[in-house]
């Protein structure tokens, strides 16, 4: 809910309870007046009783239903109220309890003769504002069958006298009739007015889906009401896998309708109180309150399978002859402390599900906290670190993808080779670590497109010193110090910075260069083509005996086989 809002609703909240409080008292006074004539000691001693009980069951009354708004306001902060305002049975008591009131003042006030029958208007007004033109008509009608059974009921009363209250009563109930239909249309009409200006305030109007600011407000919402009431929020971060490509070969009206049918399958795909938003683009996002993430692992797989099982015009240009998904899932607080961080990690575990072969759910988890604590790094040094990754990844998301897949590729590797558990976490912790040096590249010549000029290349060429120079003065990482400097040496000795030759270079660094080489060359850069997995391998024997260890270069692809179900 808004701060729009909930200052609407405290505002009306406050006109009903005035309403109800001005309903209370002239009830009172209307059987006051009636009596006072007729009063004595004891009459007086009685209707004082009955007076300040009503007093007290009224402040009763409002402290209970300033506490359940105050409820409402805090639960509906983070919940979409879909079916619009609806009356619940706290409601309905209430309205039945001023009938009774109504009905008694009557009895009370002269029965038929009573001149009080106007106070009913009370109750229609309050109704028509609370919940609008049909419970207020409800309501009157309800007031015209007590009214009736009042006029009807006294068997003492001759057919003539029975006509002249029922026509003045008639015109009474004919005004709140009028009352209940106008100000119950006008509410209704001014709530639908502000559903409208809403949908155009948090709406995407290409899609239909709720847009990025609303996105921004719901989530936070959310993890405000997870903290209060212990409970966890879900965050699902989607990309439609090449779309791109289908933009250009099908043109942009076909992307906007291939967006529009998207959006329908995602609002299909999610539960009531889930929203599903335009992120950016061809980007989406979920928030699922009162999830966990093995839940909202399910519920991405729904989604994934869903689209993947849609037919879409145009989808045979597609490379893999389908339009597909992919979707990164995290959680608050197991994974996340923070909006923010929520949003990071889940956009985190997206891009790890795009590098990945894409239309895949991925969650996210950080291998490189796991190796850090197993080396029982500080909690400082971590952070200098994900500092780091954070800014490369800022400025190439290709290298954080790439850094990701490369410590795969050598954890499967070192476990192919069965190398010592320290050494395991030794590679992959220096392949976290390989590229911390294009840091120090500007972004434009990390992400260009064109040769590179001597100068440029020269960035290239001494990132694996800038690299060490970075994490040299950290005590716990000085082991992976060779591994970094020499992940881009050749076997024949031609590579860089010092021209090291064969088992010259540390057996580990030929590992990553294997690794970092095979990902450079089967994934997509700003500089070249990619190659499939078969033409990856086909290169690697190819560069055997010379940029690579042959003996590595067998083994690396014998793991790849072994693996190859997770590609």
């Amino acid at each position: 809910m808004s701060n729009f809002d909930q200052v609407r609703n405290k505002k009306v909240f406050e006109i009903i309870v005035v309403l109800k409080v001005i309903y209370i008292v002239l009830s009172l006074i209307a059987i006051l007046s009636y009596l006072s004539p007729k009063m004595n000691e004891k009459n007086i001693i009685m209707i004082s009783l009955v007076g300040s009980s009503i007093l007290i069951f009224m402040m009763i009354y409002f402290v209970i239903m300033t506490k359940r708004y105050d409820n409402k306001k805090s639960i509906n902060s983070g919940i979409i109220e879909h079916d619009g305002v609806k009356p619940g049975i706290i409601d309905y008591i209430e309205t039945l309890v001023m009938l009774l009131i109504f009905y008694g003042v009557l009895v009370i006030t002269g029965v038929e003769k009573s001149d009080y029958k106007l106070i009913g208007i009370f109750i229609v007004l309050i109704s028509a504002i609370q919940f609008g033109k049909n419970y207020s008509i409800a309501v009157s009608v309800l007031c015209f069958i007590f009214i009736m059974l009042i006029d009807f009921s006294n068997t003492a009363l001759t057919q003539k006298q029975i006509s002249i209250y029922f026509e003045k009563d008639l015109i009474l109930i004919t005004a709140i009739f009028i009352v209940a239909f106008i100000t119950g249309m006008y509410v209704d009409i001014e709530r639908e007015h502000c559903e409208e200006l809403k949908n155009l305030a948090n709406k995407d109007e290409l899609t239909g889906l709720y847009n990025h600011r609303f996105f921004q407000e719901y989530l936070q919402n959310s993890i405000t009401n997870a903290e209060n009431n212990g409970k966890e929020v879900s965050l699902l971060f989607m990309d439609i896998d090449y779309f791109k490509n289908y933009n250009d070969i099908n043109g942009h009206q076909a992307g906007d309708l291939l967006l529009k049918q998207i959006g329908r399958i995602l609002k299909k795909s999610v539960r009531k109180n889930d929203i599903v938003a335009r992120y950016g683009g061809e980007e989406f996002a979920a928030v699922l309150p009162n999830t966990n993430e093995q839940d909202a692992i399910k519920i991405g797989e729904r989604i994934r399978t869903a689209i993947q099982n849609t037919t879409f015009r145009g989808q045979e240009n597609q490379p893999d002859k389908n339009i597909t998904i992919s979707i990164g899932v995290s959680s608050y607080p197991t994974r996340a402390i923070s909006k923010s961080q929520l949003i990071n990690t889940a956009d985190d575990a997206l891009y790890r599900a795009k590098s990945f072969n894409k239309n895949r759910v991925e969650s996210y988890h950080s291998v490189l906290d796991d190796l850090c604590k197993q080396m029982n790094i500080q909690e400082d040094t971590i952070k200098s670190l994900k500092t780091f990754i954070s800014m490369i990844n800022l400025k190439d998301r290709y290298t954080y993808g790439h850094t990701e897949r490369v410590v795969i590729y050598v954890k499967w590797f070192a476990q192919m080779l069965n190398l010592k558990e320290e050494e395991q976490i030794q590679i992959q912790v220096a392949a976290y670590l390989h590229d911390i040096g294009k840091l120090e590249i500007p972004e434009n010549v990390l992400n260009k497109r064109g040769k590179l000029t001597d100068e440029e290349f020269q960035m290239f060429r001494s990132h694996p010193q800038v690299g060490v120079d970075l994490i040299s003065h950290i005590k716990p990482f000085k082991a992976f110090v060779p591994i970094i400097k020499y992940h881009h040496e050749r076997y024949d000795g031609y590579g860089y910075p010092d021209k090291l030759k064969g088992d010259e270079i540390p057996y580990l660094a030929r590992m990553i260069t294997i690794a970092d080489s095979f990902d450079a060359m089967t994934s997509n850069r700003p500089y070249n083509i990619r190659k499939t997995h078969e033409e990856g391998i086909e290169e690697l024997r190819k560069n055997a005996g010379a940029q690579f260890d042959p003996e590595l270069v067998e083994k690396f692809i014998e793991m790849l086989e072994k693996y190859k179900d997770n590609f």
